[in-house]
């Protein structure tokens, strides 16, 4: 599934409200103490545009964490797209970082670091 039609579809549930919390919280474990509580917009890069899209975030009544429910396309704490991400990574094996980083700038118009790329390649590959 690309990116495009990935967001297309979580827009669609989000805007339907079908959305579906986790069963239990994730930092306590509990059951049925989460709620809806909020929500944000936050910037995706793609590798061919940037998306606004919104993002939902729980309360859990028995340990008071609050954390968003974030889209299976994005990444915790990283504004690029899963996608992208693992597109630039694949890159790396046959380019530098230099090369991999000026093809993205020309190809989206939003620079990207040379070191962004060596840290996710440490984290992800």
């Amino acid at each position: 599934m690309s990116i495009q039609s990935a967001i297309h579809d979580y827009l669609a549930k989000f805007e339907a409200d079908e959305l579906s919390k986790p069963a239990r919280c994730g930092a306590c474990n509990k059951a049925c103490a989460l709620r809806w509580h909020g929500q944000y917009k936050r910037s995706v890069i793609a590798r061919t545009q940037t998306y606004l899209v919104p993002i939902k975030r729980l309360f859990c009544s028995a340990c008071r964490h609050t954390f968003a429910l974030l889209p299976s396309f994005l990444v915790k704490f990283h504004r690029y797209a899963k996608e992208t991400i693992f597109h630039l990574l694949k890159r790396l094996k046959r380019h530098t970082y230099d090369a991999v980083a000026n093809w993205f700038t020309e190809q989206n118009g939003h620079c990207i670091a040379p070191l962004t790329l060596y840290f996710w390649r440490r984290k992800f590959a």
